[in-house]
């Protein structure tokens, strides 16, 4: 039997007489939309996937004669097959098919097909393809109109405070300051409010706000990504972008620099720079990896995100076969890549990811001026705290003489309460007094030993000391191997507290030892190679000549402070690919010496003073050297700011490096074309028909006439930006609208095709995308217009009727209401609290973000070590960006591997976790409470009300001051009297409220 009843059948009937549908339906908006959905899948425009030679998706499949009968005959609806198969009672000719898991057609959809066929199945465009046409007299009319219908009206205007607030943040990504509030007053002229919004589109913020987005499509990164993950230096290329925005660069030149800046006649250096764009993508640097796939992936991916961003095209679905929806064959797909597959590239990363554009970036002086200053307070402080510790260094030297015994050793060995392997060989200790454990090898490969250590006292850990014992007659005898020679891959220190199942990660600061060998593989050798966990990075003593043992000192990054009840586990890793090179013997030390003891292989300052008889002789100078070394080292206050020296000595090294030539990976044309060939099912080595070069002519065929041999990738993007193309303008307007509403008129901005959501608004759309190239394709007007209407300036308050009609405010019936991005909520923190760095461009800046998430994601290769000092404080566009491993204040942001246009918002709890917790967030709840404390410090009032208009743009209502007053008086008592905590706690509830975010 049928599973679509004659019954429902009636009632699709009786829906026209009720008059649901009361006119006629529009086949693009009415009946396109069903048989996507329902059909296009079988009988769309993917020939390979096509059953029964039957296509729907055009006028002339659909009415085109099968053998004596037609899916649709125009007003003949008995004599139509589309119509009695939807409306089979058989399952063999049901349509959908039942086992294709889709639904049958709804009564709704099947009244809307029957109506259609009857009025003489009129067809139509998609509509993304139909070019724009401006209709009505401004984007207020058009949408007032539509309500009208709806009979709804527009909602009143939002308070001064409030549009203010949103402008401010639409147009800089950051909060007005209290200046702008108080000057625009409460009733500010339409001269005013103009002026207002033209000095936030003229302030070098607005160029940074409008790049964050492109920079989302552009999947710009400071890494190449994948396994390798090596870094790039592709960030003069952002702040070109920046640049573009703020000087008013029309949007088709803008597109025409990123796409072929490189083939303009006497091209310059920054439009060969703005190519950059097309080379943001990831770069594959793994060893196994044939370059030519990777160069194919590359090409594709510039297809793709040229479709995604200028286009609002699913193009990749046409990468293994025609697109099954939209009108792109698998050769058109191939024909646009060929614009892209003869860059003169090699697939390689790294280095060898050219071409390469070298440029000196003048934003990089600034930033090397800070780090000079910086590194020289650094050393000023540290100065001053070294004459400090040379008057106290006799006292110390007596204290400490005094409390070692003659036989002093720094090191003590490890006797383990358990030992255990990875593979099933076995560790005994053989020596209790010298901690010796031997290894009786199971054969394997590869090995790792864990020792397990009872700590019974509290002690501190400054040092590991990893021993590898020589054994046996023959050979070298360190190992199980033919060569007698061991590989160590790795070294891991973790820390069980009492009663816990987890381990805590105990960090190294750096590792020595007292030989380095060369396998046979140029990366073993180096101990270095113990801090990761990399099997062919291992540590070796091949190839040198050793008598005694090999021995390892790995310095701790922090002093531990090991408690008796916890317990120290010991990892050693034997991984590498060199057979049963895993040690016979080994012996793991302590120590609580610091500096030269667990850096030097060798006796220690202590010990060499221990073995001094300081009655007879005066101590050596250079022994003396070493000792005070120590003193500062074992001086709190002495390392911390030896560590922020250090850090800012590296950082003038950046720095020094960033303001030098750098090299930016540009387009670069061959200077012989590749032959572009359609990849059968989309495999990059199995090539099939030969193609040219060419546009989507069901999109917009290319006007000048031009052969594919005479086309070049300028062509390509003087076609995206015609005025006649109908996707660009609609693409780019939909995207910038999203912005400033939280979702584009469009709802699918990736995706204008048959499947995706057709506009909200599409007169508006089509007004924006005219008006948009009618004006020079000036962003800025663009901007103006959308900002400027009644639409935008709506108060977001809404009736609870209206909510309940219209949830996501399809209607824009009142103003948009949604959270900030993770980034404009960071930047507006440190702005609110005054600390934000005015500085426009320059190299990337490393915020703080928890610790060890680098370490974990590359197995120590990488450390992330967040920047001191000023440029810490820049906006988060500046952020650095490893792209397998995203910053994690941005809890919301794409993952900059490819390329995205959807605005992503979040209620993930992770973003609370963040706000209440992470450094950047705590210290600008601190500093916004100091300007409270130093507003008002004899009135608790004034000063939650200060940090109130600071956060909010308003003043507190005497409940809401209440509630924030009673919370300081709880925070008072909680945190045993410390005002500036409590006042701290109530700066970071205020920044974490929702109107705050």
């Amino acid at each position: 039997m049928s599973t679509v009843p004659w019954l429902s059948i009636l009632s699709a009937c009786a829906l026209a007489q009720s008059g649901e549908l009361a006119q006629a339906p529009d086949f693009d908006l009415h009946v396109r939309p069903i048989l996507s959905d329902n059909c296009f899948a079988c009988h769309g425009p993917d020939g390979g996937s096509r059953a029964a030679d039957l296509r729907l998706d055009t006028r002339e499949g659909a009415m085109a004669d099968l053998g004596g009968y037609a899916a649709v005959v125009p007003g003949d609806l008995e004599n139509s097959e589309l119509w009695a198969r939807v409306t089979s009672e058989f399952d063999f000719e049901l349509m959908p098919p039942p086992e294709s898991h889709k639904e049958q057609l709804s009564p709704k959809d099947l009244d809307v097909i029957k109506r259609w066929i009857e009025d003489g199945a009129p067809w139509s465009r998609h509509w993304a393809f139909v070019p724009p046409q401006k209709t009505g007299a401004s984007i207020d009319a058009l949408v007032a109109a539509r309500l009208g219908e709806e009979a709804l009206q527009l909602s009143p205007t939002a308070p001064v405070h409030t549009l203010a607030r949103r402008l401010s943040f639409d147009l800089t990504g950051l909060p007005p300051d209290a200046a702008t509030l108080q000057r625009l007053g409460t009733t500010p002229t339409e001269d005013q409010w103009a002026a207002y919004v033209d000095s936030l589109l003229a302030s070098p913020h607005y160029g940074e706000r409008m790049a964050m987005w492109w920079l989302d499509g552009a999947r710009y990164a400071d890494t190449d990504g994948f396994q390798q993950d090596e870094l790039r230096t592709n960030w003069p290329w952002r702040d070109w972008v920046v640049d573009a925005f703020n000087s008013g660069m029309p949007f088709d030149q803008f597109t025409k620099a990123q796409i072929a800046g490189d083939l303009m006649p006497e091209a310059t250096s920054d439009q060969i720079l703005a190519t950059c764009f097309q080379r943001n993508h990831m770069h594959n640097g793994e060893g196994g990896r044939d370059p030519e796939e990777s160069r194919v992936d590359y090409v594709r991916d510039r297809t793709n995100t040229v479709g995604t961003v200028w286009l609002g095209l699913t193009l990749e679905c046409a990468q293994c076969h025609d697109h099954k929806f939209d009108p792109i064959s698998q050769r058109d797909y191939y024909s646009l890549s060929a614009f892209f597959d003869s860059i003169d590239e090699s697939g390689r990363a790294g280095g060898s990811a050219g071409p390469f554009h070298r440029v000196t970036s003048p934003q990089a002086q600034p930033h090397l001026a800070l780090a000079e200053e910086e590194l020289a307070g650094a050393d000023e402080a540290l100065r001053v705290l070294g004459e400090e510790k040379q008057a106290e260094f006799e006292r110390w030297l007596a204290e400490r003489a005094a409390a070692i015994g003659e036989e002093h050793q720094a090191w003590s060995p490890i006797l383990p309460d358990a030992l255990r392997t990875a593979e099933g060989s076995v560790l005994t200790v053989a020596s209790s007094d010298r901690g010796v454990i031997e290894c009786t090898s199971g054969g394997v490969d590869q090995e790792d030993y864990v020792l397990e250590f009872s700590a019974r006292e509290s002690k501190d850990v400054s040092g590991l000391r990893v021993e590898v014992l020589k054994q046996g007659s023959q050979g070298a005898g360190y190992s199980f191997s033919e060569s007698g020679e061991f590989f160590m891959s790795g070294v891991k220190l973790r820390v069980r507290e009492a009663g816990a199942r987890a381990l805590r990660d105990i960090a190294f600061h750096r590792v020595a030892a007292n030989v380095e060998g060369r396998g046979t593989d140029e990366q073993h050798g180096p101990v270095s190679g113990l801090l990761g966990d990399d099997p062919r990075q291992a540590w070796t003593t091949s190839g040198q000549e050793l008598e005694g043992s090999a021995i390892a000192l790995l310095e701790l990054n922090e002093a531990l402070h090991l408690h008796g009840d916890e317990t120290l586990f010991v990892e050693l890793y034997f991984r590498s690919t060199i057979p049963l090179s895993h040690p016979r013997a080994v012996r793991v030390s302590l120590t609580d010496e610091r500096g030269q003891a667990v850096r030097v292989v060798g006796s220690t300052p202590l010990e060499r003073l221990a073995a001094q008889d300081l009655e007879s002789s005066a101590l050596p100078n250079p022994l003396r050297a070493d000792l005070q070394s120590l003193q500062k080292l074992e001086d709190p206050t002495w390392r911390e700011a030896s560590r922020v020296r250090a850090r800012y000595a590296a950082q003038l090294e950046d720095a020094r490096r960033a303001a030098g030539e750098l090299a930016v990976t540009v387009l670069k044309e061959r200077d012989h074309r590749r032959v572009t060939s359609v990849l059968e099912r989309g495999v990059w080595d199995q090539k099939g028909e030969a193609v040219g070069r060419a546009m989507p002519d069901a999109v917009f065929p290319e006007p000048s006439g031009a052969s594919e041999a005479e086309l070049t990738r300028l062509d390509l993007a003087e076609w995206l930006v015609s005025p006649d193309q109908p996707l660009t303008a609609r693409v780019i307007v939909n995207q910038v609208w999203q912005q400033f509403f939280g979702r584009g008129l469009v709802a699918t901005p990736s995706d204008f095709g048959l499947q995706g959501a057709r506009p909200r608004y599409p007169e508006v759309l089509d007004w924006l995308a005219v008006d948009f190239v009618e004006h020079d394709w000036d962003v800025r007007h663009l901007v103006r217009t959308i900002v400027g209407s009644r639409v935008y300036r709506q108060t977001s308050v809404a009736t609870p009727t209206l909510r309940e009609r219209d949830p996501k405010n399809e209607l824009l019936a009142r103003g948009a209401r949604f959270r900030l991005p993770s980034w404009m909520i960071r930047d507006a923190a440190l702005h609110r609290a005054g600390l934000l760095s005015p500085s426009v461009g320059g190299p990337p800046m490393f915020p703080h973000q928890p610790p060890g998430v680098w370490e974990d994601v590359f197995n120590g290769r990488f450390q992330y070590k967040p920047t001191l000092g000023q440029s810490r404080l820049r906006r988060t566009l500046y952020a650095f960006w490893r792209r397998n491993a995203a910053p994690t204040y941005l809890f919301d942001a794409a993952d900059r591997r490819t390329c995205s246009v959807d605005l992503k918002s979040t209620n993930t709890p992770l973003q609370a976790l963040t706000l209440l917790n992470d450094r950047t967030f705590v210290e600008a709840a601190e500093a916004l409470a100091q300007q409270a404390e130093d507003a008002a410090p004899d009135d608790l009032a004034g000063r939650i009300q200060f940090m109130a208009k600071v956060v909010l743009g308003r003043s507190l209502g005497e409940r809401e001051l209440e509630t924030l007053t009673r919370l300081h008086g709880e925070a008072i008592t909680e945190l045993s009297g410390n005002a500036a905590q409590a006042s701290a706690l109530v700066a970071s509830t205020l920044l974490n409220l929702d109107e705050a975010i």
